[in-house]
């Protein structure tokens, strides 16, 4: 059997994104099986994967498909004149294309090809790019054209109960039993001595709570979190200074309309020194920067399947998650499930999580106990025995 992979996610923009952490994971636990000949398609220059590529067995090779391209709306362009001609160069007669990231291109019509779907969330809220409505109305008919293709492939793997409803949804006529549910995994790994660098002097002190991972997307729901927070700090006596709320991710702290606006709104609400926007940070500081806060905060309104939970839990700190999508299906009972559009509700269990001893401790021995059963090596094995079927 001879498997071809599309690692090009690991090394642009989209590297520290779910599709990037995944398509990492995914490829260091296929590779360990030397029984099995596997074509990694990367582009020239560094990837995520680099150091266990350096020892990778025989049977793995490298394909170099051309310099670094940025995934956006010259993507089809891409994949015409580097993705293609390589997959049809090295195709064997037993070759089995899988495609974690479909925007790069589906191959579906030239060679056997398993698909990841990690959510519907671009149709469903109507928002394929909030730089314009031309931009938004431009991409979605590219997103269409591109995943029409998904008719020809042979499974589709999808990472939650959620993201296979969503998609049935669009593509109803699609075999239900080759829509192939698997969980991932979170990704705690590296001890960086400088995880504290972007935060407040007295942050041990006071505490923290924390939002990682997010973006000012409006389904990512940013301002939600903001608006709970200042709820919790309503309820705080008012000579307490309360924990800061540390919102970590670099696309907080860009210079577009929507990340100012969102500066604005923390400013304008008087949390401007309570709410602290760090900006970007590195994969080796998720877990202390984690597991030295009070709890994590995820009201996304939409996932497919929510990478920061599994984070939060394995961390050991309790997590007050959204009550829709994935998030139930993913946390059960092992956190705090809120309406994300109520401050109110988000308060009260921000405020509960702080003041209950005895709720957190049992929070964080639920969530260890969860958490133990998503594994990157389960879904590892899971994904490579969808490739087998074929």
């Amino acid at each position: 059997m001879h498997i071809i992979i599309d690692c090009t996610t690991t090394q642009n923009q989209m590297s520290h994104h779910g599709v990037g952490v995944y398509t990492e994971n995914l490829v260091k636990n296929i590779i360990k099986n030397k029984d099995i000949k596997i074509s990694l398609l990367l582009f020239n220059g560094k990837s995520k994967i680099d150091p266990i590529l350096e020892k990778k067995g025989s049977n793995v090779e490298v394909v170099r498909i051309g310099k670094v391209r940025k995934s956006d709306f010259l993507n089809y362009l891409w994949y015409l004149t580097q993705y293609l001609p390589n997959i049809l160069k090295i195709k064997q007669k037993d070759s089995v294309y899988f495609c974690p990231y479909f925007w790069v291109g589906i191959p579906s019509i030239f060679i056997p090809t398993v698909l990841m779907i990690h959510d519907m969330i671009l149709p469903i809220y109507n928002i394929y790019s909030e730089k314009s409505i031309f931009h938004n109305f431009g991409k979605k008919i590219l997103y269409w054209i591109e995943l029409s293709k998904t008719i020809f492939c042979k499974y589709v793997v999808v990472n939650s109960t959620q993201t296979k409803e969503d998609f049935l949804k669009y593509f109803p006529r699609y075999d239900k039993e080759k829509v192939k549910l698997i969980f991932l995994d979170g990704n705690l790994e590296g001890n960086d001595p400088n995880w504290d660098e972007k935060l407040p002097p007295d942050y041990k002190e006071r505490g923290y709570f924390i939002y990682i991972g997010g973006t000012v997307y409006k389904n990512k729901n940013a301002k939600g979190v903001v608006d709970g927070y200042k709820d919790f700090v309503e309820r705080l006596p008012l000579e307490k200074k309360p924990p800061y709320m540390i919102i970590a991710g670099g696309s907080f702290t860009k210079d577009n309309l929507v990340a100012k606006n969102f500066r604005k709104y923390i400013k304008d609400e008087g949390l401007e020194e309570k709410v602290i926007v760090t900006g970007f940070y590195e994969d080796e500081q998720v877990e202390q920067l984690l597991s030295h806060s009070i709890a994590t905060i995820n009201l996304s309104l939409y996932e497919g399947f929510g990478i920061a939970l599994v984070n939060g839990m394995k961390a050991g700190i309790p997590v007050i998650a959204h009550d829709g999508s994935c998030y139930p299906e993913v946390l059960d009972d092992a956190g705090l499930i809120v309406n994300g559009l109520d401050r109110v509700e988000v308060g009260k269990a921000i405020f509960d999580v702080y003041a209950d001893k005895e709720l957190r401790e049992t929070l964080i021995k639920k969530g260890l106990e969860r958490g133990k059963q998503f594994s990157w090596e389960k879904t590892a094995k899971e994904t490579l025995n969808v490739l087998k079927n074929i």
